[in-house]
């Protein structure tokens, strides 16, 4: 723990967390490990990325790795509502001020609760964790006294602002209104013999409400045919980010072990690599890299320049 403690004041621990960069490993931690590791180690049973968006976890992540530094106390294992997420992050954003941790939380990203904000980060802290926990015990229910995220997926989405104690009464709805009509008419005795004008209205209503339930059912059938179809969308779209970060790292792997670190072509997929959106690099025709200004003066597209990105 000795550690921890000297480590949460050195001032060089913000350059060691700013170091984690999206080509570090932990970028391809997969959301089964992430998941794993989460429920094993701090004794949770998260079922989705999206649990973590409330803060608390990240939390405790940092309160095994630097103990007594997090008020565990104040954290709100409880928080369904965005305005009580931030809450939870104001507190690991005070961690990480007081641990001299350089690392940006995107607070207004990370509570609405999207896979893609909340795997980064929680990517990120994973790696964090791996490089700077000191080992032995640690009681993690012990330490959130018994507390866990909610049951049942992924947080509540809900407005940042708190909804007031009573609503307005709502309107019913056609199909309630409707229901509400058959089951009065239902209900009702049989007019007398030579009077069938009510009956007639009874069937006009079941026969009105059996059309709106068709409708409903087959909007129904095409919306849930829809959703499978986007599933196996961003499935596909998953493995294919999956196989090209691979190449990447395969790439910078055997640009790091090259033994002549030195050449100007090892040099330049490095830059091409390292580069950033602020950064923006291109390569024209001759294989040459263009950067800052020059790319910004670049008229042509990737096509007119022949780059071989654009062959593949």
């Amino acid at each position: 723990m000795g550690t921890n403690s000297n480590l949460c004041q050195n001032p060089f621990t913000s350059k060691m967390s700013e170091a984690i960069g999206m080509m570090e490993g932990a970028f391809f931690v997969g959301r089964g490990e992430l998941l794993t590791w989460i429920n094993t180690f701090f004794k949770l049973n998260l079922t989705k990325v999206e649990q973590v968006a409330s803060g608390a976890v990240h939390c405790q992540i940092m309160d095994a790795i630097f103990p007594g530094k997090v008020p565990m106390h104040k954290v709100n294992w409880k928080a369904k509502h965005e305005y009580e997420f931030v809450k939870n992050y104001k507190i690991l954003q005070d961690v990480f001020t007081k641990c001299n941790i350089g690392k940006h939380i995107e607070v207004e990203k990370l509570v609405k609760a999207k896979y893609q904000d909340n795997l980064e980060f929680l990517q990120w802290m994973k790696r964090y964790f791996d490089l700077h926990y000191a080992g032995g015990e640690y009681d993690a229910v012990e330490r959130r006294k018994g507390e866990n995220i909610p049951e049942g997926g992924a947080p509540a989405r809900a407005s940042s602002v708190p909804k007031p104690a009573a609503a307005a009464p709502r309107e019913p709805s056609r199909v309630a209104k409707v229901a509400t009509v058959k089951k009065s008419a239902e209900s009702e005795n049989v007019p007398p013999a030579g009077n069938t004008a009510p009956v007639r209205k009874v069937a006009a209503v079941k026969s009105t409400a059996a059309a709106h339930d068709g409708e409903l059912s087959g909007k129904l059938h095409d919306l849930q045919q829809q959703n499978t179809e986007l599933k196996l969308t961003v499935d596909g779209l998953e493995k294919e980010r999956d196989f090209y970060f691979g190449k990447l790292r395969d790439i910078e792997i055997l640009c790091q072990t090259h033994p002549d670190q030195s050449m100007e072509l090892i040099q330049t997929i490095q830059k091409i690599l390292y580069a950033t959106e602020e950064d923006f690099v291109q390569v024209d025709a001759e294989g040459n890299p263009i950067d800052g200004a020059a790319a910004a003066e670049t008229t042509g597209t990737l096509e007119d320049i022949g780059s071989p990105l654009v062959a593949m």
